[in-house]
């Protein structure tokens, strides 16, 4: 039996897991979360997942972290956050090829693969692709010519603290890749006057000649747009619990500007097996994507590539546990196991 030790590190909230890896079978059995405002430096990470999982890292089959920010090779940074990775600062971790540093948001594609991803709840579009199974990979069918052409396309994305973005591929093989980006940091598109109206606004407050995806959708731009629409300001939390649990303008708003962005990613990866809604927000609030503002405007002024859109499921991952198993799901190749051949319940 082995062990994959994930942190999954939001400008929030640190979440940990410590799983149990029994043959291809993952089970998740201990789990914590502390403040990531407490995290500067690798060996602080470390030390938080050694105290909150029991576990020395160096004991581990794994260790995989998801930072929500930039991650190069064995470097990466929090975008709203002190902390900063170094792997090669870590002695008792660097070279053994055990240790993993990914975009937080690779986290979440390979966790559309493990039971959050199966377990979250619809949306729109179709409710399954036909004839098929939408969600895990398989084996590549006995006499087809192996090669590495992308077979199936998936896509998650997730407000938070920061706003993300990410596609999973999954290739003839069934060998699942997971592809960050920096979607969240590209311009919003403010369409009508009364929309504009409230960009200028917006961007005045940031002192910004425009503002991105993650200003607008992010939970500081949450608090931002109550603010405009009512005089309220509110935290992030409070202003969801006071706008997104019912109707009110701020919901219609936000659920518009959510779909706009769901609608973009779409369009930006082509994920025609789906498309899967994590991050705090939307789990916390649903209304934000059950709302009719927000179907109207993933489907808004489409034209001609409507009907791609209307083919393409959407869910909502409620699971906030999912990028600790997408970290595992990650981990397993540093265990020796092929992805494809992990058990999926």
């Amino acid at each position: 039996m082995q062990r994959i030790l994930v942190a999954d590190v939001g400008g929030t909230n640190c979440r940990m897991g410590s799983f149990r890896l029994e043959g291809t079978s993952l089970a998740l059995e201990r789990s914590a979360r502390i403040s990531s405002a407490n995290l500067e430096s690798g060996q602080d990470l470390f030390l938080a997942l050694s105290q909150g999982l029991d576990l020395r890292p160096e004991e581990a089959g794994a260790v995989v972290i998801g930072l929500a920010g930039p991650v190069d090779g064995q470097k990466g940074s929090l975008t709203n956050g002190r902390l900063r990775v170094d792997l090669a600062a870590v002695p008792s971790l660097a070279g053994t090829g055990r240790c993993l540093l990914l975009n937080d948001f690779m986290l979440q594609a390979y966790a559309i693969l493990t039971p959050p991803g199966a377990q979250a709840s619809y949306v729109a579009g179709p409710e399954q692709k036909k004839g098929e199974d939408a969600i895990f990979p398989g084996k590549e069918p006995a006499g087809r010519v192996k090669n590495t052409c992308v077979r199936k396309t998936h896509a998650v994305v997730g407000a938070g603290t920061g706003l993300g973005a990410a596609s999973l591929l999954l290739t003839d093989q069934g060998v699942p890749l997971a592809v960050p980006s920096e979607a969240g940091h590209v311009a919003f598109a403010f369409l009508d006057k009364e929309e504009q109206d409230y960009g200028r606004a917006l961007c005045k407050g940031l002192g910004r000649a425009f503002a991105s995806a993650e200003n607008v959708l992010c939970g500081r731009g949450l608090s931002t747009l109550h603010y405009y629409l009512t005089g309220q300001m509110l935290h992030p939390s409070q202003a969801g619990d006071s706008a997104l649990s019912r109707d009110t303008p701020t919901l219609r708003w936000y659920a518009r500007f959510l779909g706009r962005f769901c609608q973009e990613w779409i369009l930006s990866s082509l994920c025609r097996e789906g498309l899967w809604i994590a991050g705090g927000v939307a789990a916390a609030n649903p209304l934000c994507v059950s709302c009719p503002s927000f179907s109207e405007a993933l489907y808004a002024g489409a034209g001609d590539v409507v009907s791609l859109l209307q083919s393409v499921p959407v869910r909502l991952v409620t699971d906030t546990d999912s990028g600790l198993w997408g970290g595992a799901y990650a981990g397993l190749a540093l265990c020796g196991i092929e992805l494809a051949d992990i058990e999926n319940a």
